[in-house]
Formats: C-alpha cells, structure tokens, sequence
C-alpha cells in the first residue's frame, strides 16, 4: 500500500468487455450442459421487444419476470445476451453468501426491508421450485476488528432499535468475550449476529431460473438466450420510424429493440460511458478450502461469516459436510490490486497466500500447532470475480436519463446494477423491478407511474432509483476509488504492527 496516495483520474474511463479467458470457479465446476454454449438461434435475432445484457441473477431476474408474470394479452419477445457463459461473471464467481445487512443504512429502514423481503423471495421460490442450491438459511455474524467499525455499529444498532424495532429484533450486538469466543471469534471487538442469512450455490439458483426459461413451452420461443456474444455498443435507431428504438451492437449482428435492460454490474460503463464514474469495477478473489479435522464433521461452522475492520472485508460460509464441507472463503483486497481492476483471469499470489492462511489464525485451528508461523489450508480452487461498486453505495435501477451518455430515446433503455459486493440480497427483486418498470411502460404507464407500481409491488427504495438529481448528488460525494483508497490506508497503519486478529 503506497504511503501517499496515488494520482486518481477524476474521471474514468468505460470498462473494458468481460475477460474472454477467466479464472475457474468453483461454482462452476458442475455446469449446466444445457446452458454451455447455448443460442436459442443460429443467429440473434433482428428484432426483440426487450433485449437484457447480462445473465447473472439480476439478468436471469428480469427475464423471469418479463416472461413468466406478464398479464395476458401481448407476449414479449425477449432476448438475454451474454457476453461469456451463462452466469460466469460475478453471480458465478461470488462467496455463496445471502445475508441482508439490516444495519447498514440505518436512517433509512426501507433498505433493510427490501433486502430482507429479497431474502424471503429467494427462499420461497427455492422452496417452490425444488431447486438444488445448497441453500441453508443459518445465523450470519459479523465479526468487528476495529474500534472505528465497532463505534459505528454500537451507533448504527441504537438508530435501527429507534426507526425500525422489527429490524432490530432479528440483530444482536455482541461484545461480551465469553460470548465472542463461543461465536469463534476470541480476537474480535465484537460482533452482530443476525438471524437471517444462508449458504447457497449461486450459479445454480441461476443456471435453474435460465434452464426453465429455455426449456418452457408456455413461452411459445419468446425467450432467447444468446451467450458468448459480447455487447459493444447501444446506439438511437436511425430511421424516423423506429426513433424510439436501441440498436444493439454485438459481435454477432445488431438488434433493434424497443427497450434494453442493463443488468451488467461492472461492466455498465462499457455501454453507459456516463455510468464510469458510478460504477466502478472492483475485483474479489476467492478460495475453496479442504477443512482442517478441527473445523469438520460436528465441529464445522453453525453460521456464516463475515469479518469487518480496517481495509477488512472478508466473508465465510462453510459447505454441507456430506458435500465436502469446503471453506468457502474470499476477500482480501487489501493485499492486492482489485479496484477499478476488470479482468478476472488472473489470480494475485499474495491474496491467495491470505485466504489460505488467515482461518487457521482466526479460529485458532489447532492443526495450525498453536505455532506463529504461518500455516495454510489446501484450495481446491482459487478465482477471481469482477464486482461493480456504487459510488454512493446504493444500486441503480430504473430508466437511464434520455441526456445521459451515450444519449438514448427516452425511456427505452433501464439499469439494474452497481450492488458494491451485496449482490445476494439486493439483485432478485432489483431484476423483478426492472421487469415492472419496462412492462408498465409497454402498458402506457409514464415513468414515474412504472417507478411507483415497482415499490408497491417489490418495496424498492427510492434511494435505489436512477435520476438525474441522485447522479448529480452522487457526483459531489468522494470517487470510489478516493475512498477505498482511504480505507485500505486506514488498513495499513492498523497492522504496523498488527494488534488483532487480522493483518
């Protein structure tokens, strides 16, 4: 970490296309046979009611509900483009992790509503479809290292308790050492525990969602799945009579289509230049570990894990046992090049060496010897993933400004991302209310109507919506980069010489 800090563009430049080469992931080490490699047709189509760009969870969202919750009468004709594989960017890379944070925006309780009713949504349609993905709905705890962290979270627990005692109710502030230690935390400050959160397979959940579509004879081919074909460009149809339609550039063809969804995460600025600054991408590395015997068996994980402090942000979850009962653990970023970095194909060695090593300090595993010297755990996979951080820390969703760069015909092209590494619990029901807004507005429904039937319907918080006055205000706050860089140094001087758990 630099002493000083580093000459930061004011402005960025629009992110690269997603690394055609990645990393392997473990969550992708059983992949759909279906999905692989899969075009609904030899070519895309030239036309499509609604073209979405991305097949994550927030993709795979929104076709599912543009196409599976439509009110009878008009079927839309829905294209997904992918630049890779199905779900092989972020929701395919990610800590397996669903945890709403119902601490985090503690003045505005909205929030936390909305990623707990994301939580129930994905668990209820989990339930109902039978689907496959690890998921285990188990206390997630937060463990704190820093008595900065910690003052914030006494501070943001007692306005929660005041806005939003229902909130409250499900959290716990833990200080007590008696009480860290049996939560195997013996060197934090002190924790919450939430009694909300799970362990899944992300790419699963997805690779069903999309499999479904596919496969679905209801559908009747309105649904058009296009993966390894990269978006390179939006731009107005030129032709008078289609002036309110996109063109969609990729490798493969063009695309005139009524409306377009972004729902690209990292990768927005790449066809929104005007979202550089907005979305800035940010890469995670992550490990599967092979469990020490001490962490095995009936001594395994009973919760979910994150770890918070001073340029700390760790997270944990542990797999079934009778499925390998793997570590899942990523972060780390304060030992490698990750912001403002787009190309996950490749792994920082000096991050690895971390995850390898830092459970067997944390939770004092005793195949570490009790020795100070560093002791690692064997991966069975490390990866890289590209996240897309907000700069005001809040996702957007909605129609993009007719004025906003590059300039598109009004109300045709709409966004759902910028999830800043919580993803989980935000990006479903940001997805379905994308889906409403476009299909209000199919309907005749002006965009402010199309906004509000989405927060009758899914509880989306105004903070979350696009407009030209948040863009502005988000403009005036510090660049994401500015800030992490802050953080990280704050990291830095808290480990010379280190006085917690975690260096």
């Amino acid at each position: 970490m630099p002493a000083s800090q580093p000459n930061i563009a004011k402005h960025r430049k629009p992110c690269d296309l997603p690394s055609p080469n990645s990393t392997k992931s473990f969550w992708h080490r059983e992949p759909s046979a279906l999905l692989l490699g899969h075009r609904s047709t030899r070519s895309p189509p030239e036309t499509a009611d609604v073209v979405v760009v991305g097949s994550g969870i927030t993709g795979a969202s929104v076709a599912h509900h543009l196409l599976t919750t439509c009110d009878s009468g008009h079927k839309l004709d829905v294209v997904l483009l992918e630049a890779r594989e199905a779900c092989w960017g972020a929701t395919g890379r990610n800590g397996g992790h669903c945890q709403p944070i119902l601490f985090e925006h503690p003045h505005d309780s909205s929030i936390g509503h909305f990623e707990l009713k994301n939580f129930e949504t994905l668990q209820s349609l989990i339930d109902e479809k039978k689907i496959d993905c690890e998921f285990e709905v188990q206390p997630g705890v937060r463990g704190i290292f820093s008595r900065g962290h910690l003052d914030q979270a006494e501070l943001a627990m007692h306005i929660v308790q005041n806005n939003a005692p229902e909130l409250a109710s499900r959290m716990k502030l833990v200080v007590d050492r008696d009480e860290l230690t049996g939560l195997r935390l013996p060197t934090a400050l002190g924790a919450i525990v939430t009694n909300v959160a799970a362990r899944m397979w992300p790419y699963k959940f997805v690779s069903r969602i999309l499999e479904d579509l596919v496969t679905s004879t209801k559908l009747q081919g309105t649904f058009n799945l296009q993966t390894l074909t990269p978006v390179t460009k939006l731009a107005p149809a030129a032709e008078e009579f289609d002036a309110d339609r996109v063109l969609v550039t990729t490798n493969r063809g063009i695309i005139k289509a009524k409306k377009v969804v972004l729902a690209t995460n990292a990768y927005t600025s790449h066809l929104l230049p005007g979202m550089s600054d907005l979305i800035v991408p940010c890469r995670g590395q992550m490990s599967a570990l092979v469990p020490f015997p001490s962490i095995s068996g009936e001594d395994r994980l009973k919760t979910s894990y994150g770890f918070l402090g001073d340029g700390l942000d760790d997270y944990l979850i542990q797999r079934p046992n009778e499925r390998g009962a793997h570590l899942m653990f990523g972060g780390g970023r304060q030992h490698g090049p990750s912001m403002g970095t787009t190309n996950d194909n490749q792994l920082d060695e000096k991050t690895a060496s971390y995850l390898r090593g830092r459970l067997v300090q944390v939770f004092n595993l005793s195949e570490g010897g009790g020795k100070t010297s560093w002791a690692e755990m064997d991966a069975t996979h490390e990866w890289t993933g590209i996240m897309g951080y907000s700069r005001d820390e809040r996702p957007w969703v909605g129609a993009v400004p007719q004025n906003f760069s590059p300039p598109l015909p009004s109300g045709s092209t709409y966004i759902a991302a910028g999830f800043t590494g919580h993803g989980m619990p935000n990006t479903w029901l940001c997805g379905r209310a994308a889906a409403i807004m476009v299909k209000e507005a199919f309907a005749g429904a002006s965009e402010d109507e199309a906004s509000a039937a989405a927060s009758k319907e899914t509880g989306l918080p105004e903070a979350y919506k696009i407009s030209e006055k948040r863009i502005d205000a988000a403009m005036q706050l510090e660049g994401v980069e500015a800030k992490d860089w802050a953080e990280m140094e704050r990291g830095e001087r808290a480990r010379r010489p280190s006085t917690s758990g975690f260096a």
